[in-house]
């Protein structure tokens, strides 16, 4: 047993003093058990919690360690609580804290033996088996919630119903959910949801709390209500940790109101999350689809442009057709010029010759008729084979000239358009005969003729922009 140092006729330093102290308190106090109401709750930055037990007439500074909240409940400014551990006396600071080892809500030990004696009578009566419960609907258009209306259950509950159903209904059945009467108001509520058939599916709960504050959903009304509703029921009361009777009488059991309205919602948010993947499949599969109709338009928008080039190169080599047919009018009139040369030296040699021939005849008048009838013989064979000369001659300068004109008129041919249009092109002008070598160059309105090899066709243009769009 601890013997305390004799202090009579001493004097102690302070660290002497707070030394003495700190061992009679460690040796004296150290399992005690305190009662108190909890003040002045502070959790600090390493997870302890520090806090004052006080009643009426005196307070206590209390401390709980990190290690040693394993199977406490957080304790609540306002808590009643017996509390056991150890009292400590910091020698620093001459400070005295009584560090806790175990705590327990006042009152939690008779509640939690009552509660587990009705669970027993419950059970026996087999209001707990799984043949009891009723399956939780997949097709629900409205969802009934007995909670408060004020608490924050309410608010997970609509919050988690927005996000994964925004069009399923809410109905509240507002009811005191702790406290005096609440358990009666509880039941009332949801006899009144089956009396109306107001919901297809219903939640019963609340957010967490003391034991004591749970109570209400561990009393027979409520027990008994759960039991005999034909609307199927959710419990969901509290946190994790929480079991009241109502968790083992539902026909299914959430450990929070938000993961009740996730049980709720389970369905529905399965059906809209398969619709937007597929809605997701089916958007990109026509993106896909347009990317490659995209490509092969830009493709084939290339070739006509890359055709429209080769086009107007090839245009550009095709003579106008009133140049062309001045160009042949003045061969044709150059042939004329020098035919008509031709003729006239032929004829200017012809009458030469035959004025020669004459003054030789009359130069020989004076001869004998034998001589002359020679002469003339000669002469007039002479005059023969000139003629036939000369109209020999013509005739290949004509021929010659003829051979020329054919081969202008073949030149010709071979460069003029219509032969270009004989092979299945045409070419589109507008009324004042201007050619159009774009799409762009015509105009809403605008009277076109296209010529083709064999005739013309005659248009009006309604909306030149649809037509360059056009592949």
């Amino acid at each position: 047993m601890y013997e305390p140092p004799s202090l009579i006729g001493r004097t102690l330093t302070v660290s002497e003093a707070n030394r003495v102290i700190h061992d009679i308190v460690s040796e004296f106090f150290c399992a005690l058990s305190i009662e108190g109401e909890v003040s002045g709750f502070r959790p600090s930055q390493t997870k302890h919690w520090y806090f004052t037990l006080k009643d009426s007439a005196a307070a206590i500074d209390c401390a709980v360690f990190r290690s040693m909240q394993f199977g406490m409940d957080e304790p609540h400014n306002g808590d009643l609580v017996v509390a056991k551990g150890t009292l400590s006396y910091y020698e620093k600071t001459g400070r005295m804290t009584f560090v806790i080892s175990s705590m327990r809500r006042k009152g939690d030990g008779d509640l939690q033996a009552l509660i587990e004696k009705r669970k027993d009578y419950y059970r026996s009566l087999g209001w707990f088996d799984e043949e009891m419960k009723k399956p939780i609907p997949e097709e629900i258009s409205t969802l009934g919630v007995v909670t408060s209306r004020t608490g924050a259950a309410i608010k997970d509950i609509l919050n988690i119903v927005r996000r994964r159903a925004p069009g399923l209904k809410v109905l509240l059945f507002p009811a005191a959910v702790q406290g005096e009467g609440a358990a009666e108001e509880i039941a009332m509520r949801i006899r009144q949801a089956n009396a109306f058939s107001a919901c297809d599916l219903l939640i019963v709960g609340r957010g967490g709390g003391s034991a004591e504050d749970l109570a209400c959903f561990s009393e027979p009304p409520v027990i008994e209500a759960i039991h005999e509703s034909e609307i199927p029921i959710i419990s969901a009361v509290g946190h994790e940790i929480d079991h009241p009777i109502s968790d083992n009488a539902a026909d299914r059991r959430a450990p929070t109101p938000s993961a009740a309205a996730e049980i709720a919602t389970e369905a529905i948010f399965t059906r809209s999350s398969r619709l937007r993947n597929a809605l997701f499949a089916v958007n990109a599969a026509m993106e896909g689809m347009l990317n490659s109709r995209e490509r092969r338009l830009e493709a084939a928008m290339h070739a006509v442009r890359e055709f429209e080039k080769r086009l107007i190169m090839a245009s550009s080599r095709i003579p106008r057709i009133d140049e062309y047919g001045r160009m042949l009018m003045l061969r044709i009139a150059n042939a004329a010029s020098r035919l008509g040369f031709a003729e006239d030296r032929i004829q200017s040699l012809l009458a030469a010759r035959t004025m020669a021939a004459e003054r030789s005849i009359a130069a020989s008048i004076g001869s004998a008729s034998a001589a002359f009838s020679s002469i003339m013989q000669s002469r007039m064979s002479a005059l023969a084979g000139c003629s036939a000369a000369c109209g020999e001659g013509f005739r290949k300068k004509a021929e010659a000239a003829s051979a020329r004109l054919s081969a202008a008129s073949r030149e010709i041919e071979a460069l003029s358009p219509l032969a270009v249009l004989r092979r299945g092109y045409s070419i589109t002008e507008r009324e004042d005969g201007t050619i159009l070598r774009n799409a762009g160059d015509a105009s809403p309105g605008d009277i076109l003729k296209t010529r083709l090899y064999d005739g013309e066709i005659v248009s009006i243009v309604e909306d030149s922009d649809e037509l360059r769009k056009r592949p």
